[in-house]
């Protein structure tokens, strides 16, 4: 999302102990925000939480 010099953007993010691994031992959303400088965009913040049980990534983040 854009508005101004601001913006945002969420990133799922997954995690592996080794690249051959087939499935990841965690995933999340990242929420990273940006500010737009006279010398270009430049990241302000980034946070990130973990998927769990009670807490589930939405679809609309996931790939097709």
């Amino acid at each position: 999302e854009l508005f101004g010099k601001i913006a945002h953007r969420f990133s799922v993010y997954e995690s592996r102990l080794e690249i051959s691994a087939p499935h990841p031992y965690s995933r999340g959303i990242n929420s990273i925000q940006f500010l737009y400088t006279d010398e270009g965009w430049k990241v302000f913040s980034i946070i990130w939480n973990d998927e769990i049980d009670t807490r589930e990534i939405p679809d609309k983040y996931l790939p097709d």
